[in-house]
C-alpha cells in the first residue's frame, strides 16, 4: 500500500500545481484584458503618473502580502496587518519628530512590527483560539493604540532625507518601493521552495495535528510567521510614511481586507495548505488596478468599501466551495 501511496500523492500534488499555474495564467490574462479596456475607456488610465500610483500602492501591499501568504498557506490568517502598519508608521514619525536619527527610527519601527506580530502568535498559541478571532481582536486593539499614540491627528514635519528614501531613491532605475517589493517577493518564493522550515507551511496548513505528529514544531512556525508578517508590515509602513511625507491618522485602515481579497483571488486558500507568492502577487495587482479604476471613474470611497466587502465574501465562499469539492473527491 505504501508503494501505491507515494505515486498517488505525487499525482495529486502535480494536479494541484497545474491548477494553480492555470489560475495564475488566467489572472494574468484578466489583468491584460482589463488594462486594455480601461485604456480605451479612460485616457487617464495608461499614463506614467497613474501607473506610478498603481505600482507604488501595489508594492506596499505586496511587501506585506509575502508574509501573509506564508502564514495563510499554514492556515494562519492575519486581519491585523493594516493596524500594525499604522502603529509602525506612527512610531517612526513620532520618533523622528523627537529627534531620533533615521536609521535608529527605522530599526525601532521594525522591532515594533516584530513585537506586534509576536503578540498575535503568542495569543493564538496560549489562548488556543482561532487565528481569525485573535487577529480581529488585535486589529481593533492595535488601531486604538495607534490613534492614542497620535491623538487622532496626522503627523508631518518629517526630515527631508527620510522623505527622499521613497520619493526620489532609485536602484538600477527602479523606484525604491518597487525594488524592495521585488526583493521581498524573490526571497519569499525562494524560502517557500527551498528552505525546509518555510516549506512546512504546506504541511501545517493541510493538517496541523498531523504536522505535529510528524515532528514539525507548529507553535514555533506560528510565532515566527506572525513576526515575519509584523516586520514586513513595518517595512511597508516606513516606505509609506516616506513616500507620503507624513503619517495620516487613517494610515493602514481597511488595508487588510484588500490584501486578503487579492490573495484569495490569487489562489491562496483561506483554509491553508495551498497557494503561491506569484498567485498572491497577481491577485493583488488585479485588486490594485480595480481600485484605481474605481477612483478614476469617480466611485466614492464608501461604494468602494461595498465592492471590496462583496468581493471578499464571494472569494471566501468560492474558496470554501473548492475545499468541499476536493474533500468530496
Amino acid at each position: 500500500m505504501r508503494k501505491m501511496d507515494n505515486p498517488s500523492k505525487r499525482s495529486v500534488m502535480g494536479a494541484i500545481k497545474r491548477l494553480q499555474e492555470l489560475r495564475e495564467l488566467s489572472i494574468l490574462l484578466i489583468i491584460l484584458v482589463i488594462s486594455i479596456v480601461l485604456s480605451i475607456m479612460s485616457a487617464n488610465f495608461f499614463t506614467t503618473m497613474n501607473w506610478t500610483i498603481i505600482l507604488n500602492g501595489f508594492a506596499l501591499n505586496m511587501i506585506i502580502g509575502v508574509g501573509m501568504t506564508i502564514s495563510l498557506i499554514a492556515g494562519n490568517i492575519d486581519f491585523s496587518v493594516g493596524s500594525m502598519l499604522g502603529v509602525c508608521g506612527f512610531s517612526i514619525a513620532l520618533l523622528m519628530q523627537r529627534g531620533v536619527s533615521i536609521p535608529v527610527a527605522i530599526l525601532l519601527a521594525l522591532l515594533v512590527g516584530a513585537f506586534l506580530g509576536l503578540v498575535n502568535g503568542f495569543l493564538i498559541i496560549r489562548l488556543k483560539v482561532l487565528p481569525i478571532v485573535v487577529t480581529m481582536g488585535t486589529w481593533m486593539a492595535y488601531q486604538g493604540l495607534g490613534l492614542m499614540m497620535i491623538g487622532n491627528r496626522s503627523l508631518a514635519s518629517l526630515p527631508a532625507a527620510f522623505k527622499k528614501i521613497a520619493q526620489e531613491t532609485r536602484i538600477i532605475g527602479i523606484p525604491f518601493n518597487i525594488f524592495v517589493m521585488i526583493i521581498s517577493v524573490l526571497i519569499g518564493i525562494f524560502i517557500l521552495k527551498y528552505v525546509k522550515f518555510f516549506r512546512q507551511a504546506f504541511f501545517i496548513g493541510g493538517n496541523k495535528e498531523s504536522a505535529r505528529l510528524a515532528g514539525i514544531k507548529v507553535n514555533r512556525f506560528i510565532i515566527l510567521s506572525y513576526m515575519l508578517t509584523g516586520i514586513l508590515s513595518a517595512v511597508s509602513a516606513v516606505l509609506m510614511v516616506s513616500r507620503l511625507g507624513s503619517a495620516p491618522a487613517s494610515m493602514g485602515q481597511g488595508l487588510e481586507f484588500k490584501i486578503i481579497v487579492g490573495m484569495l483571488i490569487g489562489g491562496v486558500s483561506f483554509n491553508g495548505g495551498e497557494g503561491t507568492i506569484i498567485g498572491a502577487m497577481l491577485g493583488l495587482m488585479l485588486m490594485s488596478i480595480i481600485t484605481n479604476a474605481l477612483s478614476i471613474f469617480g466611485i466614492n470611497a464608501y461604494a468602494q468599501l461595498i465592492i471590496v466587502g462583496i468581493t471578499l465574501t464571494f472569494s471566501v465562499a468560492l474558496d470554501e466551495a473548492n475545499r468541499r469539492r476536493k474533500e468530496g473527491g
